[in-house]
């Protein structure tokens, strides 16, 4: 699934990690959409179709371990972006290595971290000069969920990505762990 150096020191079994060999994140297709009476609600479903023909370079994920107890993952979310409302069906930790972002009504600086509960619908925002955060996970395998069913909110999330483009082509990663030109885009 990944360049990972697989070599082991001793009995330790210690696996080792380079962040120049981490895999561009890719996430799935929801688990409810493969059962046939599933039927997003329309909005969501313009939403995602919106979402990604306006995401303009203003995110960038990329998997840095993945084992089937573990997922670890770094993201760049440049200033403004906007991600949409969702939940996951697994916990997930952010841990906030630059910049700064607002999660509910607390802001997260360097070296903050979320924990943020299966389940519980959430968005990020990020700083005047983007976050760069770790993302943990107690599984790989996990379930994307995206609440919003309103146009009016997808309309905005869109107008805000087209709006922030020629910003971000400017932007640079504050801590700038991997080459995000090569990242995918976060949520594809």
């Amino acid at each position: 699934l990944m360049s990972e150096r697989s070599e082991t020191t001793g009995a330790n079994g210690f696996r080792f990690t380079r962040a120049t060999e981490g895999m561009p994140h890719v996430s799935r297709k929801s688990r409810a959409a493969d059962d046939p009476d599933y039927v997003e609600h329309p909005a969501i479903t313009r939403g995602l179709n919106l979402f990604r023909n306006a995401a303009s370079g203003g995110a960038a994920a990329h998997t840095l371990l993945r084992t089937p107890t573990l997922d670890v993952s770094y993201a760049w979310f440049k200033s403004g972006f906007p991600l949409p409302l969702h939940s996951h069906d697994v916990d997930c930790y952010y841990l906030v290595i630059a910049g700064d972002m607002k999660v509910g009504t607390e802001t997260l600086g360097k070296g903050d971290g979320v924990l943020i509960p299966a389940g519980a619908p959430y968005t990020v925002t990020p700083g005047d000069d983007g976050v760069e955060f770790i993302e943990m996970r107690t599984s790989p395998d996990y379930d994307t969920t995206y609440r919003a069913k309103s146009d009016t909110y997808w309309d905005q999330i869109a107008a805000t990505l087209r709006a922030q483009t020629s910003v971000w082509t400017e932007e640079k990663a504050p801590y700038g762990l991997i080459d995000t030109e090569s990242a995918h885009p976060h949520g594809e």
